[in-house]
Parts: structure tokens; C-alpha cells; sequence
């Protein structure tokens, strides 16, 4: 298989580093999905914008990403009722629509071509056990709080995905999935037009009352927006709160019309399961199955994995055990580290020296990194802060610094998952 990341097709766009010193009203240091908002916000608001990436604008997981457009991330709406009560769920759902409708409004006011696929939302359940228990509370909280959504059992979802493996399922509509590198790049090109100044391949050295200081340069703005995802901690932010969890991503060869009938005989969704390390897939524009997944022993490794036999053939054994028919080949096969906290839920905050400097991070799903964006930049020339108690770095969880220091990140973050997602059910 082909270890490069599909969306690139094969190259990385040229970049230009920032050289000298250049002054800005705002600066966003991030180049990603909440980056590139937060810039698109600002600079529809007439705020000077100034964005600095250290590698290109889509190089992290908002161009590794499946594309899946949809609130769910790592938390479903009961997870986020169970763990924040119902008023705080919710809003924490309405958050993450919210930037699903920012992507939706951006990419039919620009005509971005992204690939941009009309999609329900499955989620499935794995064993019978997992439907009585999950996808039931799943589908009477989408009911209780005034939410569409159908509930299919065993024998009624086999007319919608192909396969008897699964035990039943809960669908929403709304949703899309898309090419999101393309989506991350064409934004940049059009805020770019409208007066954005963007320095890729700049890193930031250190952030300042004044701004940042950067290799080969330094951006002097009275403001500075913080949206790096898992990388907050390098700059000193939110350290404790944020870390990464490893997942792989592969495309198959384009799939005959005959052979998609199979995995969905009516429309295309994206679909993921109730598996502790779940599984996901869609159909691409170009008729190619996507299907992520990942491997617990590897799932919370400190450095980013190139490469995993070991999940590669575990995504072949799924294949062959819900879709047995099918003979499909994986073309392409890549890794991506996703920024996360304890909680699933994303941080928002400031600087505790510098004022002037926010941050947010680890919004887990392209939905949250756009409501993200948007929130910083409404937070900087309105004052949002609805959300910023709930969404505190310091917030109380399960695991704490002082036993996070014993155990370690890696198991303090796994520990507290397993009770984000199960043990208050």
C-alpha cells in the first residue's frame, strides 16, 4: 500500500516563511481547520489577520482527516448529557453543529470543490449487548431533546448497510463527509485574497505580550489566537489538559456500482461502531471506500506511528467479516494524530502571563475545530464566553495533574477515555 496521505495526491504546496518583522492587529498561529476560521472570522469582522503555520495550511489532521462532517467525534450526544448534564450536553452539541453549518455555509459561499458529499450519520452496534445499552440511549436522548433520527433493529438495518455482522444502528441526517485537505486549502487561497497575510513553514518560537517571535521573524499584534490542537503543550498552553490519540486512515481502489450496492443498497453514509477502538467508513466522490481505525497498544503513543501492520490487517479482517462477498483492496494507508482531552471535550482559555494571548484546542472532529475558530474570534472582538467555564483546561476530570504525574500521560489520557465513553452509562 501507498503510505502517503491520499488527499495530497502525491505532493505538498511550496510555502513561504515569514522573514523580518511584519505588525498585525491579530495573530493565528495555526494553519489548520480552527486556525483558518478563526482568520476567515476575524478578517470578515475588518480585523488585520496574520497567520503563521509551521509546516502548510492543512498539514496536520484537518488535511489527514476522513472528512466526516457530523457533531459526533468521540463523544455522541448521550455521552455528552451523561458527563454534562442536559442543559451543558446539549450546548455542547449545538457548538459542534454550529461549526458543521460554518464548513457547510463556507463551502457553498466560496464553490469550494471538496468533494463535498451529502451523508447520514450510522452509528452501529457491534453486539447486542452494545444496542441495548448505547444505541438505544443514543437514539431516545436525540428524541428527548427534540432531535430527528431513526432507530433501526438487526433485521431493518440490513436494507441500509450490507452487512449481518451488525446488530442495529441509529441514523441522522444533516451531515457530509468531504475532502477536507482540499477544503483547508482553498480556504487559505481565499482569505489569502481578501488580505490575510499567511507565512508558512514558521514555526513559533515564543509567544509574548506583543505577539510571537518565530525563526526567521517576529509578528507584533496586540492579540494572538492560539489554535494548534495537540500542539498546545509545545507552547506552554493547557499542558496538562491536552495529548493525542494515533489513528490510521486507508482508500481502497475505486469500487464498481455493483460492488457499493453491496456495502449500502440504498443511500451512501458514514458509518462508525461501538467498538472501544472503533471503526468508520464512507463512500468518496470518486467511488472509493474509507476506513479508519486503530489499535489500542499503539493508540496512545508519545511519537506519531508511520506505519502499522498491525491495524492494516485488522481494517482487512473487518472488511472480510461485515462485507465477506466483497474482495477490496486498500490503495493507500496513512497515519494521523488527533488532539484530544481527557474528556473529549475541546479547552478554550488565555495565557496566565499574557492577556492578550488565547488558545483552543483538541476539538476532536472538523465540526469542533470550526466552532472553535469561530468562538476565539467572536471571544476576541465581542467577548464570547458562554462556553469557557465548561470548556476550561483546568476543569475538574477523572484523572488529575497530581495522579496524571504518577501514571504518565499516556495511561492518564487512556484511563480517563474509558470513562468519558463507559463508566458513566
Amino acid at each position: 500500500m501507498d503510505l502517503s496521505v491520499y488527499w495530497y495526491g502525491g505532493k505538498t504546496p511550496r510555502v513561504e516563511p515569514l522573514r523580518g518583522a511584519v505588525r498585525s492587529e491579530v495573530v493565528v498561529v495555526g494553519g489548520g481547520m480552527a486556525g483558518l476560521t478563526c482568520a476567515q472570522m476575524l478578517a470578515a469582522r475588518g480585523v488585520g489577520v496574520t497567520i503563521v503555520e509551521k509546516a502548510f495550511c492543512g498539514a496536520g489532521a484537518s488535511g489527514k482527516t476522513s472528512g466526516f462532517v457530523t457533531p459526533d467525534s468521540e463523544l455522541e450526544l448521550s455521552d455528552l448529557v451523561s458527563n454534562y448534564g442536559e442543559r451543558r450536553g446539549q450546548a455542547l452539541w449545538e457548538f459542534a453543529r454550529s461549526g458543521l453549518e460554518r464548513i457547510r455555509r463556507t463551502i457553498e459561499e466560496l464553490a469550494i470543490d471538496c468533494d463535498y458529499q451529502v451523508q447520514d450519520s450510522l452509528f452501529v452496534a457491534r453486539t447486542g449487548r452494545a444496542f441495548r445499552k448505547v444505541i438505544e440511549a443514543e437514539h431516545r436522548t436525540h428524541v428527548s431533546l427534540g432531535y430527528r433520527s431513526t432507530l433501526y433493529d438487526r433485521a431493518s438495518l440490513e436494507a441500509i448497510v450490507g452487512s449481518r455482522a451488525y446488530h442495529g444502528g441509529i441514523r441522522y441526517a444533516g451531515t457530509f463527509g468531504m475532502n477536507s485537505y482540499a477544503y483547508c486549502r482553498t480556504l487559505r487561497d481565499e482569505i489569502e485574497r481578501q488580505g490575510v497575510r499567511i507565512y508558512e513553514g514558521t514555526p513559533v518560537l515564543r509567544l509574548t505580550g506583543q505577539g510571537v517571535e518565530t525563526p526567521h521573524g517576529t509578528v507584533a499584534a496586540g492579540t494572538v489566537a492560539v489554535l494548534t490542537d495537540r500542539w498546545l503543550p509545545a507552547l506552554a498552553l493547557a499542558a496538562p489538559a491536552v495529548y493525542h490519540v494515533q489513528t490510521f486512515l486507508a482508500v481502497s481502489r475505486p469500487l464498481h456500482v455493483d460492488e457499493i450496492r453491496v456495502i449500502f443498497p440504498g443511500d451512501h453514509l458514514m458509518v462508525w461502531d461501538t467498538d472501544l477502538v472503533y471503526q468508520y467508513f464512507r463512500i468518496t466522490g470518486e467511488g472509493r471506500l474509507l476506513l479508519g481505525g486503530a489499535h489500542l497498544g499503539s493508540m496512545y503513543s508519545r511519537r506519531e506511528i508511520r506505519s502499522s501492520p498491525r491495524v492494516a490487517r485488522r481494517l482487512h479482517r473487518y472488511l472480510g467479516e461485515h462485507f465477506p462477498s466483497l474482495t477490496i483492496e486498500l490503495e493507500h494507508f496513512w497515519p494521523g494524530l488527533i488532539g484530544v482531552s481527557k474528556d473529549f471535550a475541546p479547552v478554550v482559555g488565555r495565557h496566565d502571563a499574557f492577556p492578550t494571548v488565547y488558545f483552543a484546542g483538541a476539538g476532536a472532529g472538523l465540526p469542533w475545530a470550526a466552532a472553535l475558530g469561530e468562538y476565539l474570534a467572536q471571544k476576541i472582538t465581542e467577548g464570547r464566553g458562554e462556553l469557557d467555564e465548561t470548556l476550561s483546561p483546568g476543569r475538574s476530570v477523572t484523572i488529575g495533574p497530581r495522579l496524571q504525574r504518577l501514571l504518565g500521560k499516556p495511561v492518564a489520557f487512556a484511563l480517563s477515555h474509558g470513562a468519558a465513553k463507559y463508566l458513566r452509562k
